[in-house]
C-alpha cells in the first residue's frame, strides 16, 4: 500500500525542526517565521548537496524524483518547490525581510493560522470571481460590457458577404485607379497591360 503524502505546511514544518537541513531555521517560532536558503545556483560556490536538498527532500516527497532513475535537476526542482510555496494559503513570504542576491541569499516566510472551512470556501468562490472577471476585462477591453453590446447591436452586417472577396477588392482598386488618373483612357490602360505582360 503506497504511503500518503504529506501536505506541504506540516511536511515543511517537519524539515524545519529536524534541524537536518543547513540554513532552513526559525526566525521566530512563536511567530511561525522561518527562511529558506535561496542562493542562486550560478553563484561560485553553489553545491548541490548544500543548496539544493531541501528542493531535492520535496521532489522525492512527491515522486517527482528518484535518485538513480533520472539525472538531477536542481533548478526543476527549485521551481516546483517555489509554485507550491506560493500556492499555499496559509503560508505567506515576508519579502521585506528575504535576500534575493548573494552567497547568504534567503526568502523568509511567515505560517498564517490554518483557515476555517468557511474561509476557504469564501477564498476559493473570491478567486474564481476574480478569474472570471479578468477574463471578461481581456476580453473587452477597458470598454465597459454595456456600451459593448450597444456598439454590437448599432452595427449590423449585409445578409450578402460576397463584396468581402478578392474580386470585390480588385475591382474596387481599378475603378480607385481610372479615378485618380483622369488623363488615362482604356486605349492607355489596355497599353499599360500589354507592356506588363511582356516583362
Amino acid at each position: 500500500m503506497p504511503i500518503t503524502r504529506m501536505r506541504m505546511r506540516p511536511w515543511l514544518e517537519m524539515q524545519i525542526n529536524s534541524n537536518q537541513i543547513p540554513g532552513l531555521i526559525w526566525i521566530n517560532k512563536e511567530e511561525m517565521i522561518f527562511q529558506i536558503p535561496w542562493k542562486h545556483a550560478a553563484k561560485h560556490g553553489w553545491d548541490i548537496n548544500k543548496d539544493a536538498c531541501l528542493f531535492r527532500s520535496w521532489a522525492i516527497h512527491t515522486g517527482r524524483y528518484k535518485a538513480g532513475e533520472k539525472e538531477p535537476d536542481p533548478k526543476t526542482w527549485k521551481a516546483n518547490f517555489r509554485c507550491a510555496m506560493n500556492s499555499l494559503p496559509d503560508i505567506e513570504e515576508v519579502k521585506d525581510q528575504s535576500r534575493n542576491k548573494g552567497s547568504s541569499a534567503v526568502r523568509v516566510y511567515r505560517m498564517l493560522p490554518p483557515l476555517t472551512r468557511n474561509q476557504r470556501k469564501e477564498r476559493k468562490s473570491k478567486s474564481s470571481r476574480d478569474t472570471k472577471s479578468k477574463t471578461k476585462r481581456k476580453l473587452c477591453g477597458d470598454v465597459s460590457p454595456d456600451t459593448f453590446s450597444d456598439g454590437l447591436s448599432s452595427s449590423t452586417l449585409p445578409d450578402d458577404h460576397s463584396s468581402y472577396t478578392t474580386q470585390g477588392y480588385l475591382g474596387q482598386d481599378l475603378d480607385m485607379e481610372r479615378d485618380i488618373t483622369p488623363a488615362a483612357t482604356d486605349e492607355d490602360e489596355e497599353g499599360k497591360i500589354a507592356e506588363d505582360l511582356m516583362k
